[in-house]
C-alpha cells in the first residue's frame, strides 16, 4: 500500500523573535519591539548564511557587514507574520548585535538539524 506525503502537514519549528524598542532622544521607549515568528531558512537564506562564514583569522570589511545586515534582514523578513524587515529597519542595530542575533538563529538551526524529531 502506498501512502500518501502531504507537504503541507510537515510539523514546522519556529524561532521567536523580538526586535529592539523604538527608543527617544532620551532614551523613552516610544515603541515596543515587534515580535516576530521567523522561520527556518529557506535555500536562498541558508546558502547566504554558508557564504558568511569568516573564519576568526578574517578580519571584517565594510563590505562584510553590509552582507551582516543584508542577512539579517533575509533571516527576519523570514516570518510568519509575513513582515518584511529591510536593511533600513536595522539602522539602529550595531554590528555586535547583529553578529549575536544571526548566531542565536544558527543555534537554533543547529538544534533542529541534531533533533531526531
Amino acid at each position: 500500500m502506498v501512502r500518501e506525503f502531504n507537504c503541507n502537514k510537515i510539523k514546522r519549528t519556529f524561532w521567536p523573535f523580538t526586535m529592539k524598542d523604538i527608543v527617544d532622544e532620551n532614551g523613552k521607549v516610544k515603541e515596543k519591539g515587534q515580535k516576530l515568528v521567523v522561520r527556518m531558512p529557506q535555500k536562498k537564506v541558508f546558502e547566504a548564511i554558508k557564504e558568511m562564514e569568516i573564519g576568526p583569522e578574517d578580519e571584517p570589511t565594510a563590505q562584510d557587514s553590509d552582507a551582516v545586515y543584508s542577512l539579517l534582514a533575509a533571516v527576519l523578513s523570514n516570518n510568519m507574520n509575513k513582515r518584511i524587515v529591510r536593511v533600513e529597519d536595522l539602522e539602529d542595530y550595531d554590528i555586535e548585535e547583529c553578529t549575536e542575533i544571526l548566531n542565536a538563529y544558527m543555534v537554533f538551526v543547529d538544534e533542529l538539524k541534531t533533533d531526531p524529531n
